[in-house]
């Protein structure tokens, strides 16, 4: 408990305080008047009385460690008529006195002491509030330490790892055959590897200091204090790396290839997050229709963006397209054949293939098809060998059998798309006169409709007005 109490000591600010605090003789005074009694001679027990021999309250300082780097501190109040009650202990000042320190506490925070003596209606007040029940809550804080401790002690015998000289680590003892990692050293660092290479865990500390702070592969921190054992050296220490082995596998990291196994978990884990968060269409319930009419059913994959994850660990296949321009152009549907064999068809959006799929409870339905209006995406196209401005647009809107559809992933893109026209015109971030202008000659044959547009009566980035070039699409 000293440990603990230095410690606060050393790391807390200096304070500044008005009065000068003084016990001597049992006699409290401040900046040299007397101001109350106090009997420290039981140690942590302190009787507080008035000047006049009155008594105000006993306190016993209390504590009780949970580790070499956790422990806690109270003090037990106890009133002249039995009442108990306890706070937590605070240093507010520099002094290696605990009396001192327990009186400016009471004093400067709580007012039970001032330079007028002991204010005995405050006490009277301290006593009336209801507290938490420190010794309760540290107990169980208490409890809970021993037992995670007394679980990691008993995972550590049931591996029963040994650091050899040379910082291989066994499993088994020090006759074990079984190598699970290695330990280095390097500039007052421990270093901690599995068998794939993986950094498991590091341990930093210094020649002077006996805590060290580890940090693993999981961004778990943590301390650990085994006094001069945990000191650095300026070498490889086989008793260090044996602790902080043990440290390691007592927090659950059993080296070997757990790490590899782990972070591919936790890959997976983004994956399925990445794909809960995109637009893209992974095995859901759904339809597609080629050129001929044939019909497809089964579960479909549409991919029209790329995952929000490391590229270098992108899924390959059928779940995904990482080539440079493909996303929205393809789609892929597994499906029973004749024989009611699986099989997988991928079609593209050149070969005019419409499909339908279930978005979470809400069916969607996508058309391949090129598009007038874009040069500079064809241009794009062509320099990314992509050579053609194919892709899967979501149906939004239809009359007729004309249509409005959208470009997903792209906010603002839209596509026109008339019975009688084989590719659709698109709609996108251009300047509305400019999209007019060539909109115009795309309808050209629906006059009336192509001159309003022409003078330029249609917002082109509203979707209702594009829903009502549709709906007036030569019509007479």
């Amino acid at each position: 408990m000293k440990k603990i109490i230095l410690a606060l000591l050393i790391t807390l600010p200096l304070l500044s305080f008005g009065q000068k605090i003084k016990v001597k003789k049992g006699i409290v005074t401040f900046d040299g008047k007397e101001v109350a009694k106090v009997n420290d001679d039981t140690r942590d027990n302190y009787k507080f009385t008035t000047l006049k021999g009155e008594k105000a309250f006993d306190v016993v300082f209390k504590g009780m460690s949970a580790s070499n780097l956790e422990g806690f501190q109270w003090l037990e109040m106890t009133s002249a008529d039995g009442k108990k009650t306890e706070i937590p202990y605070e240093v507010l000042m520099t002094s290696f006195s605990v009396t001192k320190l327990i009186i400016k506490l009471l004093s400067e925070k709580y007012e039970l002491i001032t330079t007028n003596g002991i204010d005995m209606a405050k006490v009277d007040e301290f006593f009336a509030v209801e507290r938490e029940v420190l010794s309760d809550k540290y107990a169980q804080a208490v409890v809970a330490a021993k037992t995670d401790e007394a679980e990691r002690q008993k995972t550590v015998g049931k591996y029963n790892p040994f650091v050899k000289d040379d910082g291989t680590i066994l499993f088994g003892g020090s006759q074990g055959t079984n190598i699970v990692g290695r330990a280095s050293f390097y500039n007052n660092t421990y270093t901690v590897k599995d068998l794939d290479g993986i950094v498991v865990g590091t341990a930093k500390g210094c020649s002077t200091c006996t805590d060290v702070d580890a940090t693993t592969y999981t961004d778990d921190t943590f301390k650990f204090d085994y006094g001069s054992k945990t000191m650095m050296t300026g070498r490889f220490s086989r008793s260090f790396a044996q602790i902080f082995v043990e440290e390691l596998l007592g927090r659950g990291y059993t080296l070997q290839h757990e790490a590899k196994a782990y972070k591919k978990k936790l890959h997976n884990e983004r994956v399925n997050v990445a794909k809960a968060q995109s637009i893209n269409l992974y095995g859901v319930a759904g339809k597609v229709t080629d050129e001929d009419g044939k019909v497809y059913s089964g579960t479909v994959f549409a991919i029209f963006e790329k995952l929000d994850i490391d590229p270098s660990q992108q899924e390959s296949g059928i779940y995904e397209m990482n080539s440079i321009d493909k996303f929205g152009k393809f789609v892929s549907v597994k499906y029973k054949n004749e024989k009611n064999r699986d099989r997988i068809k991928k079609f593209a959006a050149k070969d005019n293939v419409t499909f339908c799929a279930d978005d979470e409870g809400t069916e969607k339905c996508f058309m391949g098809m090129k598009t007038k209006g874009n040069a500079l995406k064809k241009l794009s196209n062509a320099s990314n060998l992509g050579f053609d401005n194919s892709y899967f647009y979501e149906i939004i809107y239809e009359k007729n059998g004309h249509m409005v559809l959208s470009k997903p992933g792209e906010e603002g893109t839209y596509v026109l798309k008339f019975t009688d026209q084989k590719v659709g015109f698109m709609v996108d971030s251009r300047k509305n006169d400019k999209i007019s202008e060539k909109l115009a000659k795309f309808v050209a044959n629906c006059k009336s409709l192509s001159e309003d547009i022409s003078n330029g009566e249609f917002d082109l980035s509203n979707l209702d007005n594009l829903k009502q070039i549709v709906d007036e699409y030569c019509k007479k």
